[in-house]
């Protein structure tokens, strides 16, 4: 019976590897700005610039969900990890941890984000979380847009309101 499992993706992005890295670090708080499918996030634990705890609201299969993690921060590795400590994930999923991680690019390869998924299901009969996943990729894509928007055509002004 096999209750835990991995997905993976490896997405190809056009903006810089270390300004990508910075969003991912330091600027969350910027995400429902760039990303359609999530609508707030809030700090529970530190801040946006460091380790702590967050809680986010977001639409995935036309629903509204919440997901509160701890947040790690690798320097060295250019990586982020989000542990689910709350949430409706939970309720789906025994444990669940996501990890984000930048590749610059090499001479024969474009620069990357690796989104690696680990997490234990209640009975085996659950479902795999490939619409989880789907939303990740999407979430790196359409950030990887708002930070090419941003170089192009200045400060981007939030229209959403608060």
């Amino acid at each position: 019976m096999v209750l835990r499992g991995k997905l993976s993706a490896e997405i190809e992005i056009k903006s810089h590897p270390e300004n990508y890295f910075e969003r991912m670090k330091e600027e969350l708080h910027h995400l429902p700005d760039a990303v359609s499918g999530i609508h707030g996030v809030e700090v529970h634990e530190g801040d946006f610039k460091t380790h702590g705890s967050k809680s986010w609201s977001y639409t995935l299969d036309g629903k509204k969900e919440t997901f509160k993690e701890r947040f790690q921060i690798d320097e060295a590795s250019w990586s982020v990890t989000m542990v689910a400590v709350d949430g409706n994930i939970l309720k789906r999923y025994k444990s669940y941890m996501v990890l984000y991680k930048i590749v610059p690019a090499t001479i024969h390869e474009p620069p990357t984000v690796k989104v690696t998924l680990a997490y234990e299901k209640y009975k085996e009969a659950d479902a795999d979380p490939h619409k989880e996943m789907e939303f990740m990729i999407t979430m790196v894509e359409e950030i990887d847009k708002h930070l090419l928007a941003h170089l192009l055509a200045g400060p981007v002004i939030s229209n959403k309101a608060t």
